[in-house]
């Protein structure tokens, strides 16, 4: 990343300091705007690498910014674009869903932002290194990982990630969304990923209660791991059709009309996924299309239960470059 150009904006001067020695320390060329103002002067400047923008009030409020932001997109197609929010997750939700060049928010809580996410998700656009389990935990971590094979073993495989969270002292409630998260990855592994040779999808129609073996090319697999601060489950398979409008409109429609009002005609997918997405501090999908997704899943055992139900949540779509490494 070093000479990548980064520009930052972020009102608050915690969150500045932070932004800048993080990103500065992957040898990238960091600018801070201080306002809104600034901001626009220092876009002018472009193009930039990569944006990492606050879009909190006051450059939300202005529906101005979101078509400044649009057409630099389109003036500048190889930007990345970052933005971070306080917002909760059916304010920025809509947003994903309306502007395909939004694929990263990080949320912004009480603290300032994390370091590691920041220099995470810059790395992760910028070099294109997508994939890993390892780069959400600390150094030295190592995942154990399960194949995922066969829809009979599915309460096999839920058993070793739940009791692996028990041997971690995590209380019944956090076992319980563990449980949760890994019963929908495994679903979705078996039933929704795998693809026919001309690309549509070879299960997701069947019964759930219907058993399915997938073929070697087909097996997918969970990992899981932990580092003290998050518990992470990631969920890999060899297909790589996971798009970004599939994943926002799932989750856009269970918020509007709650996951028990969608129908089953598609398989569940869209209330596993929003089942998923309720239950975590941080999702993540990386998608190499045609080839491999990648979806992790993060969460914060640092937060009691009712700040975990109030914080928002991070939510992250990389999709390989055509051409990337």
């Amino acid at each position: 990343m070093r000479g990548k150009r980064i520009l930052f904006f972020d009102p608050d001067p915690r969150a500045r300091r932070v932004a800048e020695r993080a990103l500065a320390a992957t040898g990238s060329i960091v600018k801070s705007a201080i306002d809104v103002d600034d901001l626009g002067k220092l876009l002018d400047e472009g193009p930039w690498d990569l944006l990492m923008l606050s879009f909190d009030p006051p450059l939300r409020d202005d529906p101005s910014w979101v078509d400044r932001l649009s057409k630099y997109e389109t003036k500048f197609p190889r930007t990345k674009m970052v933005l971070h929010a306080t917002e909760p997750t059916e304010d920025y939700l809509p947003l994903l869903a309306s502007r395909p060049w939004l694929r990263n928010i990080i949320a912004k809580n009480e603290d300032p932002l994390e370091p590691d996410e920041l220099i995470i998700t810059a790395e992760k656009l910028l070099r294109q290194d997508l994939f890993g389990l390892q780069k959400y935990l600390l150094w030295g971590v190592e995942p154990y990982r399960v194949e995922i094979r066969d829809s009979r073993l599915k309460q096999d495989y839920i058993s070793e990630v739940a009791s692996y969270a028990q041997t971690l002292g995590c209380n019944e409630r956090v076992v319980e969304l563990v449980e949760t998260v890994a019963d929908e990855l495994i679903t979705n592994a078996i039933y929704n990923a795998p693809r026919s040779s001309d690309g549509a999808p070879k299960y997701a129609r069947r019964s759930r209660r219907e058993p399915v073996e997938l073929a070697d090319n087909e097996v997918g697999f969970l990992e899981f791991a932990c580092d003290g601060d998050y518990i992470a489950i990631a969920q890999i398979d060899p297909f790589g059709a996971l798009t970004q409008d599939t994943v926002v409109s799932y989750l856009n429609r269970c918020l509007v009309k709650g996951p028990e009002q969608i129908s089953e005609a598609s398989g569940g997918a869209g209330i596993g996924l929003f089942r998923v997405f309720q239950s975590l501090s941080k999702f993540i999908i990386n998608v190499d299309p045609g080839k491999r997704t990648e979806v992790i899943c993060l969460l914060d055992l640092r937060l009691t239960m009712k700040r975990f139900r109030q914080a928002a949540k991070s939510f992250h779509i990389f999709i390989r470059d055509q051409g990337g490494a």
